[in-house]
């Protein structure tokens, strides 16, 4: 079952590296410095594709419209991430991979399939990876769960159509999750039962 444990958080440093990297830098960026300054990092299709500031496709990874916004991700990114990381048949350099890749991969869509005058930021796509293995790891190890962690998914993806979100950034960084619970977590447990 997938709940948040003390347990794990404690095991959980990079998750926790994660979660106070975006604090402290929601907190520099709220406490006076000139919107400039977010704006350089934020995701900016229009600079991407003009000026190949391509950078724009991991930074957003790290920053955050509001508290709520913040709050959110970063109450997902403890249930996740602490979830995902601590699994002893994951490694750490696993879960880095997963975590800013699928970021990577949800962006990249955005940048695509969003209007070219399209502002972004947020680590949405990147806990949507870690959604996406949590579901594999549910899928291969509890199947009787798996009804549960489905409805889970569904509530999460309606709730991405709500106004001011990036919906392509969730299915996105969700779909690179799944690819990478294949890769590193599926394809590896079945190999390990089969010798």
């Amino acid at each position: 079952m997938i709940f948040l444990d003390i347990e794990n958080l404690k095991d959980a440093k990079i998750t926790l590296s994660l979660v106070f990297l975006n604090i402290i830098f929601f907190l520099i960026f709220s406490l006076g410095l000139p919107i400039s300054f977010l704006l350089f990092f934020v995701q900016i299709n229009r600079n991407i594709i003009n000026n190949f500031e391509i950078w724009r496709l991991i930074t957003p990874i790290f920053f955050h419209a509001n508290e709520l916004h913040l709050f959110s991700n970063t109450i997902a990114l403890l249930l996740f991430g602490a979830t995902v990381e601590t699994n002893k048949k994951l490694s750490k350099l696993e879960f880095l991979v997963i975590y800013f890749i699928s970021g990577f991969i949800g962006n990249l869509f955005s940048l695509f399939l969003l209007p070219f005058d399209a502002i972004s930021l947020g680590s949405s796509g990147a806990i949507f990876g870690l959604i996406g293995v949590a579901l594999i790891m549910v899928a291969t190890d509890n199947r009787a769960l798996l009804p549960f962690a489905l409805i889970y998914i569904v509530y999460f993806i309606i709730a991405s159509f709500l106004p001011g979100i990036n919906i392509w950034a969730h299915i996105f960084g969700l779909i690179a999750g799944v690819l990478f619970g294949y890769i590193f977590y599926y394809r590896k447990n079945r190999v390990t039962q089969i010798y």
